[in-house]
């Protein structure tokens, strides 16, 4: 540099030397700022190449969303699924509708659910009766006692449909849920007179406590043909006799746990 630079006539080489340093200082500042002001324009490309990025993402992310909203359902996942389990329960029975004699018994009930909607159920009942007040007072009315069918055991298949599940919650925040079902079939009703064919329907409620464990609640009507002999003229005649059973119980479904598969 010094080869090229020209020495100003008059001045010394000393003093010419010092004005080259102060211009080269001078130069520096000038350059680093350039340098800042060139590395903002590529951050700022990259942060809108960024933006761009997060944008497109976000539009798939909405249309997936859109396309999947009539699939999302009010409750989003059961606490049990019933598909290739077995449910067996003891069952308690109450008459609701006999004025005459109050029917109590015992038995149980076992169900296999090919699917989670579907039952098959086989259900059996040991059942005694108590005279109410009602055979006394029409025997003195009458002068005989009433023509009433004396029901031992019966037992039925059926089929199950469970059309609704859902869950409550009482005054705590602790949630029941809960399973809703209709049942109809046929089986076999055992009377003092003998065997009957007899028709089977009814709905049922399951809450379920856990996962295996569940309190069941049915309300079943049972409807045979019953055949009478008259006292003194020993004239046979027939009746449909229809008894509505209260059935309590607590059900067990095995196996116990379960693979979760949205519905």
């Amino acid at each position: 540099m010094g080869s090229s630079a020209q020495r100003i006539p008059g001045m010394p080489r000393a003093a010419s030397g010092l004005a080259l340093l102060c211009c080269l200082a001078l130069a520096a500042p000038a350059a680093a700022q350039g340098s800042e002001k060139a590395e903002p324009s590529s951050e700022k490309k990259a942060e809108k190449k960024a933006e761009k990025t997060d944008k497109a993402e976000t539009d798939k992310t909405k249309e997936k969303v859109e396309v999947r909203k009539d699939r999302i359902k009010s409750i989003q996942r059961k606490v049990f699924l019933k598909s290739g389990r077995w449910e067996m329960a003891p069952v308690f029975a109450l008459s609701l509708n006999d004025a005459f004699y109050q029917k109590m018994g015992g038995g149980a009930s076992v169900v296999y659910h090919p699917a989670d909607s579907l039952g098959i159920d086989l259900h059996g009942v040991y059942v005694g009766t108590i005279q109410t007040d009602m055979v006394v007072y029409f025997q003195q009315a009458n002068g005989a006692l009433p023509k009433v069918s004396r029901l031992r055991y019966f037992l039925t298949a059926n089929l199950q449909w469970s059309p609704l599940y859902g869950k409550l919650s009482f005054i705590t925040d602790d949630i029941l849920h809960f399973d809703a079902y209709l049942l109809a079939g046929f089986g076999m009703a055992y009377t003092e007179t003998g065997a009957k064919f007899a028709a089977d329907f009814g709905l049922g409620l399951r809450y379920f406590l856990t996962s295996w464990l569940v309190v069941k609640i049915e309300v079943r009507d049972l409807v045979y043909t019953e055949t009478f002999q008259l006292d003194v003229s020993r004239t046979e005649f027939s009746d449909i006799q229809n008894h509505v059973m209260l059935n309590l119980g607590l059900s067990f479904f095995l196996p116990t746990g379960f693979d979760y598969e949205y519905q």
